[in-house]
């Protein structure tokens, strides 16, 4: 087995990544609509990425278990950090993708748009969850704005952000301290025969598209 990994750097930094052992997994972290910074200038987003890292490399018990438990330690390090959690704009999360190879079979669990697409060694290829793109809605109105020349863009799409945010665990999960992500944790077993390549990714590998609402490639 041949490992190889990447991580660019964008405008922020909030995304992991984790390779141990026979575990592998991306993390998409996101910080709260308030912009969260802990005493050393970290956001929330990277902190629930790690943490959610750092559980998840423990490889004990089941995807869906560690998820839960990775869950549980950012709700307790947003209680720590004085976060009112009642407020879905000040809660901070991560949302990712996670393989176990086994001898003849991988486990996966993802959430979201942390995608896992499996190649064939005939040059075929599955994605194991259908896209799921929640944020089409905000960028068409970014789209929008921008082609209108609109200044101060962050602040004109605040609300419609907010509407978006207010969803999370309700039309899809994230992993943000609410018990109801646990309806959103996708799972499943794939056997490894004719199989070539196994591609974990966040949405910063996704190629960018003219519309927003359009299917990604």
């Amino acid at each position: 087995m041949k490992v190889d990994h990447v991580i660019d750097i964008g405008s922020s930094n909030e995304d992991s990544y984790l390779v141990k052992d026979n575990l592998f997994a991306v993390f998409d972290g996101f910080n709260s609509l308030d912009s969260f910074k802990d005493e050393n200038g970290t956001t929330g987003g990277l902190i629930a990425a790690t943490i959610a890292r750092d559980i998840f490399s423990h490889n004990q018990g089941s995807l869906k278990s560690l998820a839960i438990e990775a869950n549980r330690k950012i709700r307790e390090k947003m209680l720590d950090s004085k976060i009112d959690t009642k407020n879905k704009n000040s809660l901070w999360g991560t949302i990712f993708a996670t393989v176990r190879i086994k001898n003849n079979s991988f486990e996966w669990a993802q959430l979201a748009d942390c995608l896992i697409v499996i190649v064939f060694k005939d040059k075929s290829y599955k994605l194991l969850v259908e896209d799921f793109d929640h944020d089409g809605e905000v960028l068409t109105i970014w789209k929008k704005l921008a082609a209108q020349k609109k200044e101060k863009i962050r602040e004109l799409i605040a609300e419609p952000h907010a509407k978006l945010r207010a969803r999370t665990n309700e039309t899809y999960g994230v992993l943000n301290g609410e018990e109801s992500v646990e309806g959103f944790l996708k799972t499943g077993e794939e056997k490894l025969e004719n199989i070539s390549n196994i591609l974990l990714f966040t949405d910063g590998l996704m190629i960018p598209k003219e519309d927003p609402l359009g299917k990604d490639d």
